[in-house]
């Protein structure tokens, strides 16, 4: 392999080779009969396939876009709204966590009247972005799908286990009500 086709670390925009000997792959373009690189990483040269790519060395970033479901820790609740810290964005941990709100409007009917009574601090809840307008990332647990997916007793901060649809704490046998999501304890936070 000629030294000009042998992996090597590229820049955005570096010219890689020119299309008559290779075309241009995943992490590539073409421009003006020349192939360059679309990322910062590793170039690597299929001589067989004539296919150039590039693997890319940056993590992508995971953001916040409407429509895109988000698991967050609740911070403060109020009796309209509790502000939370989302950490997961579609299954894909975040670096810096966003603050996040959730209005009395976009949690079930049963709950509109405080917030107080579907989530508490501390609790863990899954929830679907609905706008991210204004740098504020709203987010509603309207639906079965969303709500509390873990729960700490408001006594003594042991877990929550749910028992024919209320929470029930085995440490200190209090029963405490949330707007629950139907995958409450099930769902995995990696």
């Amino acid at each position: 392999m000629s030294k000009a086709f042998k992996e090597r670390e590229v820049l955005p925009g570096d010219k890689l080779s020119v299309i008559e000997v290779f075309q241009d792959g995943r992490g590539s373009y073409e421009d003006d009969g020349d192939i360059r690189s679309t990322e910062l990483g590793r170039a690597r040269f299929d001589v067989k396939k004539k296919l150039v790519e590039v693997e890319k060395k940056t993590k992508d970033l995971v953001l916040p876009r409407e429509g895109l479901d988000v698991v967050a820790e609740v911070g403060s609740v109020m009796r309209r709204d509790a502000r939370v810290d989302i950490f997961l964005v579609n299954g894909k941990p975040v670096t810096a966590t966003y603050t996040g709100v959730i209005h009395t409007y976009d949690v079930d009917r049963e709950y509109s009247r405080d917030m107080g009574q579907a989530m508490r601090n501390g609790d863990t809840v899954k929830a679907r972005i609905i706008n991210t307008k204004n740098r504020m990332v709203q987010l509603s647990v309207r639906g079965p799908e969303y709500g509390v997916i873990y729960a700490y007793c408001s006594r003594c901060g042991d877990l929550m286990e749910i028992e024919k649809g209320r929470l029930h704490c085995s440490n200190c046998d209090r029963f405490e009500r949330r707007k629950t999501a139907k995958t409450y304890g099930k769902e995995e936070l990696s």
